[in-house]
């Protein structure tokens, strides 16, 4: 494609105008008229002034378009205001135009185009100084621009009525749009995508190209458009040849990516450094707790061991008393017998001596006073009878009165109805109603008057029978059955084993109910007893499978999901979470477990978490109502449980899978259920516990409510049982019966004793000694007696005072019994996980038998490990403090010096603490680290393999294709008479082969991407060092000095040393570094075959018909003579067949006036008018040259030259 025209419109100080193009164009003129501005415009064309692409006003080595040592360069605003030496021809805000319309050549296929930029510009004043800022631009490509319907000057430059207006940018697209019809105007906004297209459009696309292909023709055109002297072969074949590849932003990118890696493993570090001083702290807490649960099972023993061994000597005391006691009694008993046996000797005696005396008389009163005294002894044990039958009707009064009472209590009637619908109160009422008006006057009957009128004993007879069948009657009732019936006495004791069952039951209940409140007022759940059981089995045998239970690490955002969401998961609610590696022993501990406790569930937390990656969650799931302090546990609901949809009710749960509603609803498994829980059992979260711990504490009170309900009923069916208890037939009848004969018998015998005739009788002496002597005996046996009863009163008394010391000490102990379980049911309170009844209960076991010694040594060494426990656990969390972020510090009081129980709450309360910092940094911060790490590192070595060793061998290899490519097109072109030939060549360069070798090895390594990263890649000690090292320059502090660096070592062009070679037929090669200095025309003249070459490639000369053949030269063949000149020329325009605009003063382009088809002459004059600030304009003479003719005058005027330059020569021998 050649540039066919280029109109100009507000371009510099040329006119606008239309510039006609042929093959070969030359722009001329004197120095500043305008032949570069010209030139620049088609450049700003070519590369849409893109940074690093264009350089204006290449010729005066402005190499780019930063100003160095505060030269002011050319800008494509400067240029649209008409800017020259500082002053502007244009001061409004201008709009300007550049057109160039391409056609193409013979056998190329593309359809004529027009490329397009409309720029505005405007000048921004600042003190003295005028600055042209550009205010918008805009890029077109008009397509089918055929000659016959092409934009023209006259489009853009309107004529209204005699007077020019510039088309503004605002009208310009609808203009273009209504001139060439929508489908033919392509508009761009950005100098990129118009690039792209433009180099398209070019290569005959109807779309764009790469954006590394555009930008690299266009860099290649504008470098063309300049030589610049060859310094070093090296460097040209480097800079000017091999394009370079920007990999600057993939080096920062995988350098803050690395550095991000090592930040996180850094923190990574730090986190895992915190989370051992965690789990230290952790066990010099457990250690604490355990130490002073146990010191107080000590304290507790040792005092209880007190009581119980005072409480055995009082027993042993009290025993002793009772000996003594039954002593005394048996002694008196003894006394009794031996002085009643004394009295009966002596009667004998008396006896003997009135035998002796020969009194017969007393002998028949003798018999008859022992009748009398058999009968008032029978008399006086049944007036202890009487006694005790007047106690039993007082019972039965008392009795009858406490019955009757608890028959008429609410809590008796409610307990036993049965009783109030039977006889029970009426019956009693009765009996106690005659009860209360019979009385019997026991003192009056055993008077001394009752011997002379036993009348009064007759009457009492006949009331107290009626009393005692009535008696008999009642208690028959009470006590007896009637037919198959139970009696009711024993209904109601088994209506109270029933009660007190029920009492014990709600009782333990209640104590349950209490320590799950208490839990929970301790932030913590109340497991089901098959979970405490297996996670005391698993940390018992496998200690750092840290187990924990799903629940605490669960919480719920939306209440009104909460019920559904935790019924809908039910009993996997309280699944167990270990580390991943005990997983497989912890179940195994499990199935070992006896009962129900082998139920218990562990999550398998590695095969969630790969199956959670893989998942997507769906925006309803019940998973965006959840939150996790636990990694594991949001991998296990997000594999188990992510499914499961919050919908909205029962009509859209039918069509759900899985699903829940707020109203408790659930669907899973083609099927539809209730999922609804009670509150007390809610656990996922602490406002669920705050709900559970109210309505736990209304069950409390309702459990309490019945507990007080039943010990209410128990207490008075209690006393109505204790009342029946006491009953018995009355026997007083009875007694009263015999009493009355007994006084019968008791006169007749008095009268008898009254009409004996007493007289004078004799004993036999033989006797009266024998009796005499044994009642002797006998007094001295009571006498003795007498002694041992007051030994037995004086131990006694000693007994009694020991046995009062003994129990006013017992208070003392009993307190503190009392106070030592108080501090054991306080551990529990504060530390749920203590059973304070298990413990006690074992502990009133062994009290009674341990070595008191031995247990008061252990607790002296529980004491001391307490106080180091203390003293390590200060210390681990004061370390944890110095190091962790503020927000994981530990809140901890100063110990004031004193173990009390106070610190051991203070230590529960900072276990907790610990244990909800150790889970969030270990099980949640550090997993999400290690994940983003795992991913940061797949990242950059995906990064670092693909972007930079990829992009470099790639890039090495593009650069060896490249040189190959070139070689290929060089071959075929000979240059000069020797038809010499050139071709580049490489060698490696030491330090970089290296690199190339590491970048070669790792994109070969098939572990790569694979699950391995570069960091434990397999590669070759010589790679790990280059990696190490690459890897220490990605990481250095000093970022600029490091990018330098990589930027040197990415640069795939610095890999070898370059070189070029004239080869010419019969000879060796010359190499070009070793030929030239570079000062004349020998380097020259190969840098643009060479350059033509590169431009060539870059033009993709070799892919399709049509391409981009226009090249333009500023301050063209400075160094070389003119037939070097001109056969650079004819290889560019005949051999490559490329469209050739070059620049020249006018003084020097006279020899190749026969070359050129189109020549545009610049010239700077003086303007009438000021023009701006400016008083001179550029005038453009156009010329089609005739070549035939202009090469005939050349040839005439060369032959002229020749023969005057002989003619001079042979004057000057002549003279000679």
């Amino acid at each position: 494609m050649y540039l066919k025209k280029l109109i100009l419109v507000n371009w510099g100080n040329l006119p606008n105008s239309e510039f006609e193009f042929g093959p070969l164009n030359l722009f001329s003129g004197g120095n500043g008229s305008g032949k570069t501005t010209a030139a620049d415009a088609i450049q700003t064309l070519m590369t849409a002034a893109h940074e690093n692409l264009f350089q204006f006003n290449p010729g005066q080595d402005e190499t780019t378009q930063r100003g160095r040592g505060g030269k002011k360069v050319r800008t494509l605003a400067s240029y649209i205001l008409g800017c020259d030496d500082g002053s502007f021809a244009r001061l409004n805000p201008t709009d300007g135009y550049i057109v160039g319309i391409f056609h193409p050549t013979e056998n190329e296929d593309a359809a004529p185009f027009a490329a397009m930029l409309a720029v505005r510009a405007y000048i921004e004043k600042a003190g003295k100084n005028s600055l042209a800022k550009q205010d918008s631009i805009q890029f077109y490509i008009l397509k089918n621009q055929f000659e016959d319907n092409q934009i023209a000057l006259d489009h853009l430059v309107l004529d209204l009525g005699g007077k020019k207006s510039i088309l503004t940018i605002e009208n310009l697209h609808t203009s273009l749009i209504q001139k060439f019809g929508n489908p033919n105007v392509e508009k761009y906004d950005t100098k990129r995508a118009y690039l792209r297209r433009l180099y398209g459009a070019f290569r005959g696309k109807k779309d764009a190209v790469a954006e590394s292909d555009a930008l690299n023709a266009a860099k290649a055109f504008s470098r063309f458009m300049a030589y610049k002297p060859v310094q070093s072969i090296d460097r040209f074949v480097s800079e000017e040849i091999l394009e370079k590849k920007d990999l600057g932003e993939a080096i920062r990118s995988i350098s803050g990516q690395l550095k991000t890696i090592h930040g996180m493993e850094r923190d990574a570090a730090r986190l895992i450094s915190s989370i051992d001083i965690l789990q230290n702290a952790s066990e010099h807490s457990e250690n604490y707790i355990q130490h002073w649960s146990e010191l107080q099972v000590y304290n507790y023993l040792l005092a209880q061991n007190d009581f119980l061994t005072r409480q055995k000597n009082y027993l042993n005391n009290k025993d002793q008393q009772v000996h003594c006691e039954d002593s005394i009694k048996d002694h008196q008993k003894s006394i009794e017998i031996t002085r009643d046996r004394r009295e009966q000797l002596h009667e004998q005696r008396v006896s003997l001596e009135a035998q002796r005396m020969g009194i017969t008389a007393l002998q028949e009163k003798d018999e008859l006073s022992k009748k009398i005294k058999a009968e008032e002894k029978t008399l006086s044990t049944l007036a202890q009878l009487l006694m005790s039958e007047d106690k039993q009707i007082q019972s039965s009064k008392y009795a009858s009165e406490k019955i009757v009472a608890a028959l008429k209590s609410k809590d008796v009637q409610q307990a036993m109805p049965e009783l109030l619908n039977g006889d029970a109160l009426k019956v009693t009422k009765s009996f106690e109603k005659i009860i209360k008006q019979e009385s019997l006057d026991v003192q009056s009957l055993l008077s001394k008057d009752i011997m002379n009128d036993i009348s009064m004993l007759e009457r009492q007879l006949d009331s107290v029978r009626e009393l005692q069948n009535e008696q008999h009657n009642w208690v028959n009732f009470w006590l007896f059955a009637k037919g198959d019936e139970s009696p009711l006495i024993k209904k109601v004791s088994q209506k109270m084993s029933r009660l007190e069952y029920d009492y014990e039951k709600i009782a333990r209940d209640r104590q349950n109910k209490q320590k799950e409140i208490e839990r929970l007022e301790q932030h913590q759940v109340s497991y089901p007893d098959y979970v405490i059981r297996a996670i005391d089995a698993i940390r018992n045998s496998i200690p750092k499978a840290d187990p924990r239970v799903l629940c605490d690490h669960v919480s719920v955002t939306d209440t009104r999901w909460q019920a559904a969401i935790e019924g809908y998961m039910g009993g996997a609610r309280y699944s167990i979470i270990v580390e991943p590696e005990f997983e497989a022993d912890a179940i195994r501990v499990i199935r070992g477990l006896p009962g129900r406790a082998s139920k218990a569930r562990v999550i398998q937390g590695e095969k969630a978490y790969r199956d959670a990656e893989r998942l997507s969650v769906d925006k309803n799931s019940i998973l965006n109502v959840l939150e996790f302090s636990h990694a594991t546990a949001k991998h296990y609901l997000t594999a188990s449980y992510g499914a499961v949809l919050c919908v909205a009710d029962a009509d859209e749960l039918r069509m759900t899978r899985r699903g829940v509603t707020q109203d408790c609803l659930a669907s899973g498994n083609y099927s539809l259920w209730r999922c609804d829980i009670d509150e007390s059992e809610l656990v996922f979260g602490a406002e669920a516990r705050e709900r559970a711990t109210l309505a736990k504490g209304a069950e409390l009170v309702r459990l309490t409510e019945q507990w007080q309900m039943i010990n209410d009923r128990m207490l008075g069916l209690k006393e109505l049982l204790k009342a029946l208890e006491t009953l018995k037939h009355l026997n007083v009848a009875d007694v009263l019966s015999q009493m009355l004969s007994c006084h019968r018998e008791l006169q007749k015998l008095e009268n008898l004793i009254q009409q004996i005739d007493l007289g004078d009788h004799a004993e036999l002496e033989s006797k009266l000694k024998e009796f005499k002597q044994q009642e002797e005996e006998l007094r001295i046996k009571e006498d003795t007696l007498i002694k041992q009863i007051g030994q037995f009163e004086e131990k006694l008394s000693s007994l009694k005072k020991a046995i009062k010391r003994i129990a006013d000490e017992q208070d003392n102990t009993q307190e503190q019994v009392e106070q030592a379980e108080a501090s054991l049911k306080s551990i529990s309170e504060d530390w749920p996980d203590f059973d304070y009844s298990a413990q006690l209960e074992q502990a009133d076991q062994k009290a009674a038998h341990i070595d008191v010694a031995l247990i008061t040594q252990q607790r002296d060494g529980l004491e001391s490990q307490l106080h180091a426990c203390e003293r390590k656990l200060d210390e681990a969390v004061k370390s944890h403090n110095q190091h962790s972020l503020p927000g994981d510090a530990i809140a901890y009081d100063v110990f004031n010096g004193e173990y009390t129980h106070g610190l051991f709450r203070t230590v529960c309360q900072l276990q907790r603490q610990i244990d909800s910092i150790y889970n969030r940094l270990k099980n949640n911060i550090l997993v999400e680290k290690h994940g983003q790490l795992q991913k940061l590192k797949e990242s950059f070595n995906n990064a670092f393999v693909s972007n930079l060793c990829h992009s470099i061998h790639q890039a090495i290899n593009d650069g060896k294709r490249q040189i190959e490519i070139l070689n290929n097109e060089l071959q075929f072109h000979r240059f000069g008479d020797d038809r010499e030939t050139f071709r580049f060549d490489f060698e490696w360069l030491p330090e970089y082969k290296e690199y190339a070798k590491f970048f070669e090895e790792v994109i070969r390594n098939p572990e790569l991407g694979d699950g391995q990263t570069l960091f434990d890649a397999n590669l070759t000690k010589a790679s790990q060092r280059v990696r190490d090292r690459l890897m220490g320059m990605l990481l250095d502090e000093d970022e600029d000095k490091a990018l330098r660096e990589l930027d040197r070592i990415a640069d795939y062009r610095n890999y070898h040393r370059y070189e070029i070679y004239k080869e010419v037929e019969g000879k060796s090669a010359i190499p070009l570094s070793e030929y030239g200095t570079g000062s004349g025309g020998q380097l020259e003249t190969p840098a643009y075959i060479i350059r033509a070459a590169a431009i060539t490639s870059a033009f993709r000369f070799s892919e399709g018909k049509s391409h981009l053949r226009m090249v333009l030269v500023d301050e063209a063949f400075s160094k070389m003579d003119e037939t070097r000149s001109r056969e650079v020329i004819q290889y560019l325009t005949h051999s490559l067949g490329l469209q050739l605009v070059f620049i020249m003063p006018t003084s020097k382009c006279g020899p190749y006036m026969d070359l050129i088809t189109n020549e545009f002459v610049y010239a700077k004059c003086p303007s009438p008018v000021m023009r701006g600030e400016l008083s001179t304009r550029v005038l453009v003479d156009r010329k089609v040259c005739n070549q035939e003719k202009i090469k005939a005058l050349w040839e005439n005027h060369r032959n002229t030259i020749y023969q005057q330059a002989e003619l001079d020569f042979m004057q000057s021998l002549e003279s000679a």
